[in-house]
């Protein structure tokens, strides 16, 4: 198997903390997480990534939807007094 040498820049903070946290947790080098984490991102790991709460994949909701939500959460509420005939 041949390798290549990658150097990838702008890594946001954020995403430079979990890297590490998930190396240390691991008990592995920051490259050896930062790979498994681009395998298992591409599909390639084995076992698709399950996750548990859309929470991960959804960032911070703007007013305007936050305000869409809210009314057709309302919507739903509504009784149709006319389908329950």
């Amino acid at each position: 198997m041949t390798t290549k040498q990658y150097t990838i820049r702008m890594v946001p903070g954020n995403l430079d903390n979990r890297l590490r946290e998930i190396a240390a947790s691991e008990g592995t080098s920051l490259n050896a997480a930062a790979l498994e984490a681009l395998r298992r991102g591409l599909g390639e790991g084995g076992a698709p990534v399950r996750y548990r709460s859309l929470r991960e994949l959804v960032k911070r909701p703007r007013e305007t939807d936050r305000r869409a939500w809210t009314g057709a959460l309302r919507e739903m509420d509504v009784v149709d007094a006319e389908a329950w005939r």
